[in-house]
């Protein structure tokens, strides 16, 4: 079937499993086959390969070897894998979830790792005190709807200098971009509650009302990524605030205490996914009160 078809594509089937039926992939397929071959020299290849037989030299490879294999693979027999492992006198055989012949997936890639680098282990994580800075902007669909998307791609670049300049101003570290705003570390929540009281005003010029919450707490750092129970606080405080509110933890308050900043409680909070009601306070700078 190969060599009467071959430029086709149909070897799709074998190798990446009949989902990838697709116009595009059997498209892409033909196209490696044209490439690699000729109608006659395939047919020469594919046969040549039929009689390649390596049993009678497998007892000579002593070399550390890994053969991997998954079940019902249509481009090579399971078995033949696992008699294969079995006559190389140091080879390890090892079963991959059941799957396409070319698939590379993460059991495929973590077999690999292991064998070449020995057993892999998670990403260390690091649980560090820190405040967190949500903000996010408030009918952010709206706006993109009225600007499409060139506008509206130009106007966060605005949103994002501004942005820029004031965590360099504050002493913070953007930890992610969310798309309509960002999620901020700072080393005290004095200095973020002041650089979202700031951002309020600065962004609300250049046509963009945000909403922000503030917290402090232990986060977990994983690499470049963080989380952690006070992530997700200060994520939902500042979905709860209103256009140009800022919100904040009573831890805030109260390690804030003296800085000059007024704190209204809105009363217990529930907020979505917390097991327990958040005490959550409205912040605002006295008037005449430089920051």
């Amino acid at each position: 079937m190969l060599i009467e078809h071959w430029g086709e594509g149909q070897i799709k089937g074998a190798l990446y499993g009949e989902g990838a039926d697709t116009p595009a992939v059997r498209d892409m397929l033909g196209r490696f086959e044209r490439a690699c071959a000729s109608p006659a020299m395939a047919a020469m290849i594919l046969q040549a390969m039929t009689q390649i037989d390596a049993r009678d030299i497998l007892p000579t490879v002593h070399t550390r070897a890994l053969v991997l294999a998954r079940p019902n693979d249509l481009m090579v027999p399971f078995e033949a894998s696992r008699a294969l492992a079995a006559g190389m006198p140091n080879a390890e055989f090892r079963a991959l979830p059941p799957g396409p012949h070319a698939a590379l997936d993460s059991a495929l890639a973590t077999e690999a790792l292991d064998f070449v680098c020995g057993p892999t282990s998670s990403p260390t994580s690091e649980r560090v005190l820190a405040t967190v800075l949500f903000t996010d902007i408030v009918g952010s669909t709206e706006q993109l709807s009225s600007q499409g998307d060139r506008g509206w791609r130009l106007q966060l670049n605005v949103h994002d200098q501004v942005v820029d300049r004031m965590l360099w101003k504050y002493g913070g570290q953007r930890a992610k971009h969310t798309g309509d705003g960002i999620f901020a570390l700072f080393d005290g929540p004095t200095k973020a509650t002041r650089c979202a009281l700031d951002l309020v005003p600065a962004l609300a010029t250049r046509g963009f009302n945000i909403r922000a919450g503030v917290h402090i707490g232990e986060c977990e750092r994983r690499g470049a990524e963080w989380s952690g129970l006070a992530v997700h606080t200060g994520a939902r405080i500042g979905a709860v605030a209103g256009a140009g509110e800022v919100l904040a933890s009573r831890t805030v308050r109260d390690l804030s205490a003296g800085s000059g900043l007024r704190f209204e409680s809105l009363g217990a909070q529930h907020l979505k996914g917390l097991p327990e009601d958040t005490e959550v306070f409205r912040v605002t700078q006295p008037m005449g009160v430089p920051f």
